[in-house]
């Protein structure tokens, strides 16, 4: 009995696995009442005519292409979303009713849908006429004798138009699988590329110098690149000269983790009449000529494109000053010419307790304001790298020095506030860089004045 029930659990594994296997490799599992039993990755070849137009969709190389009336690559959320109203079909049927009868409409059919599986056999279905009630068309599917009624929703998903079919969208790649970005112009090339640090990667610049990179800019940078959409299609040109991309104003080059290249070429910029970015209709828009290796075509594409790329190192560079946990900081001191100097160290309960006057907790309130703006400082400028004199900065004999402990760190970090810099601004240097920044008075005009602001209380902590 024991081996009886071990059998059947093992055949009930076996059998869950089989499915799941199935599943991966031939995409969904068909449903009950599902006329062609099929899934999306045995259909190869799509063919829909309707109001006279043909259009015929392949699948190349796991891409969805458009072949008639004119190549080029097929958006494929909507060529999913025919496939899925095809192979979702569960028509009803009339098995008595003769298919050829005028009332039927079938011999000028409305929508012809021909579908061609990767083995080589190819099923058409051709909808008629609408039923007198509605909602329903009368309809035939090729190796079947039976009339059958299919709903008007699968003629709505069937029915596209070219412009409709066709890849808008520039670059079809997901962000996180880009290792490196090129930015050619001709003043400037930019170069930022992913690495790994400790157990995760990060982006740093690596043109016009090397130095941690902001990751939200670099990958809002990439995103307006990869999503950008194409306004219009013409075609290529066979001098490239007379749309600006025999020298181009713009050049991005997408690297890949499987070290493969998408290179987008922008051109000129024209102002023409296009199609609505949304509803209907056209509008006269500035727009610029855009080549890619994905599109056998030109693309007339937004001229924003352009313009919300037009980023310099400075924008790209990390202008984060430090880099700490908030919670793990057990020491602040803070050594300033206008303002209050005072330590305060973190007791085993986790209250601020001040060394100057001796035992006096602290104001909550000021010291979390002071090390959420030690946290949020940014450089507004960068200096020099590797500053020789420190003097010229007033670095030599700042104005302040902020000393933090950080739980975990042999080290002390120490942000040095030197002299005033632009308006509102003021030289600053930390002791986990060489860098001399330009950042925000903000910190120094919010430090306290008097060790009286350090020990009042605090209502929002009572």
């Amino acid at each position: 009995m024991k081996r009886y029930r071990f059998t059947l659990a093992a055949l009930l594994v076996f059998a869950a696995l089989l499915a799941w296997v199935m599943t991966q490799e031939r995409g969904r599992m068909p449903e009950k009442g599902e006329v062609f039993r099929l899934s999306a990755p045995q259909i190869s070849k799509l063919e829909v005519t309707h109001d006279g137009d043909k259009l015929v969709l392949e699948r190349r190389d796991q891409r969805w292409q458009l072949t008639e009336p004119v190549s080029g690559l097929a958006d494929p959320s909507v060529v999913e979303g025919m496939l899925d109203a095809l192979l979702r079909l569960k028509p009803s049927k009339r098995e008595d009713a003769d298919i050829t009868a005028a009332e039927y409409g079938l011999q000028t059919p409305v929508l012809v849908v021909t579908y061609h599986t990767r083995s080589g056999e190819a099923t058409t279905v051709k909808l008629g006429a609408e039923t007198p009630v509605g909602a329903e068309y009368f309809a035939t599917i090729s190796g079947h004798p039976e009339l059958y009624l299919i709903s008007s929703s699968f003629k709505s998903a069937m029915s596209k138009k070219l412009d409709d079919l066709r890849d808008k969208q520039l670059v079809r790649l997901d962000k996180d699988d880009v290792r490196m970005f090129k930015m050619e112009r001709a003043d400037e090339t930019l170069i930022v590329e992913r690495r790994t640090v400790g157990n995760g990667d990060q982006w740093h610049l690596r043109q016009p110098l090397d130095t941690p990179a902001d990751r939200f800019a670099v990958e809002d940078l990439i995103d307006t690149v990869i999503r950008a959409k194409a306004a219009e299609f013409i075609d290529m040109p066979e001098d490239l000269s007379t749309v600006g991309l025999d020298d181009p104003q713009v050049t991005f080059t997408l690297t890949t983790k499987a070290n493969e290249e998408v290179v987008v070429r922008v051109g000129e910029e024209i102002e023409k009449e296009v199609p609505r970015e949304y509803g209907e209709g056209t509008e006269t828009r500035r727009v610029v000529y855009v080549q890619t290796e994905e599109h056998p075509q030109l693309l007339l594409v937004y001229a924003n494109l352009v313009e919300d790329t037009n980023k310099d190192s400075f924008a790209l560079r990390d202008k984060t000053i430090l880099h700490f946990a908030k919670n793990d900081v057990i020491t602040v001191k803070v050594q300033a010419k206008t303002a209050a100097s005072f330590e305060a160290s973190k007791n085993d309960a986790g209250d601020w307790i001040l060394k100057a006057p001796a035992g006096a907790q602290a104001n909550v309130s000021k010291l979390d304001s002071l090390l959420w703006g030690l946290d949020d400082l940014q450089a507004t400028a960068f200096e020099e790298g590797d500053p020789q004199d420190l003097q010229k900065y007033g670095l030599a004999l700042p104005e302040a020095v902020i000393t933090l402990t950080i739980r975990g760190q042999s080290q002390p970090v120490k942000v040095t506030f030197g002299k005033p810099a632009d308006p509102g601004a003021r030289y600053c240097k930390t002791s986990q860089s060489q860098q001399v920044y330009q950042v925000s008075d903000t910190i120094l005009e919010n430090l306290p004045a008097s060790l009286e602001e350090l020990t009042e209380p605090n209502d929002d902590y009572e």
